[in-house]
């Protein structure tokens, strides 16, 4: 029974919390107020973006895998059975996973953090504001963008959506957004509606690492997918 309500906690109490943000964030980006008719700004804090209902989810299911493997392991070192010693092996075949998932999700929140999106349709522009950069990107001084992501057919993927845009504008340089900011439809009809003779490639990776933005050139597309 405590191990029910153990389980019943982890997975009820995020998701609780999730439905109550995504409430909030859709009456920001859906009809009037969303990007395509009013000016926003989104930026990211920490628990805004470990909060995601997929960054809780991962987790908590790995963890809940942890915790099983853990008990049937214990049975199976007291019970003396030969087949139930597999289960170690899943035990540290989650723990590996769970580190995996959580070292790529750094790896992405490193570009996303204090990262200050604006979407204008009055002057049909995207700024991002950040540390290192401060660019306004309009259909005239973006010659191409193109969106790197896992590919997956699979919905059920952990790391299926991560990914990110990168703009190539007319002075040389390069401005990579995380596929966060657009994750949302009316964020995508704005890219679609303001930049609609903007040259998009959609650029496939088995995993999508972050890249080093001073190291990609503008070459052709597979001397950088991965």
């Amino acid at each position: 029974m405590e191990t029910f309500l153990f389980l019943l906690t982890i997975v009820f109490v995020p998701f609780a919390w999730f439905i109550v943000r995504a409430l909030r964030y859709t009456n920001e980006t859906v009809g009037k107020d969303s990007p395509v008719y009013k000016e926003r700004m989104y930026q990211f804090s920490a628990s805004q973006y470990f909060g995601d209902f997929l960054r809780i989810a991962n987790p908590v299911i790995v963890v809940m895998m942890l915790f099983l493997t853990f008990i049937t392991s214990k049975e199976a070192f007291k019970q003396q059975e030969p087949l139930l010693f597999i289960f170690p092996f899943f035990f540290f075949g989650f723990a590996g996973m769970f580190c995996f998932v959580i070292y790529f999700d750094w790896q992405y929140w490193k570009i996303t953090r204090n990262v200050l999106i604006t979407f204008n349709p009055l002057e049909k522009s995207i700024t991002v504001d950040c540390p290192t950069q401060y660019k306004i990107l309009t259909a005239d001084s973006v010659k191409r963008i193109e969106k790197h992501i896992k590919k997956t057919s699979n919905s059920k993927d952990v790391l299926g959506g991560y990914g990110y845009y990168l703009f190539y504008t007319t002075d040389g340089q390069i401005t990579r957004i995380n596929n966060i900011f657009f994750s949302h439809i009316a964020h995508f009809e704005f890219l679609e509606r303001f930049f609609p003779h903007t040259p998009q490639t959609l650029v496939e990776h088995r995993l999508p690492w972050i890249t080093d933005i001073n190291k990609i050139e503008n070459s052709t597309l597979p001397n950088f997918a991965n």
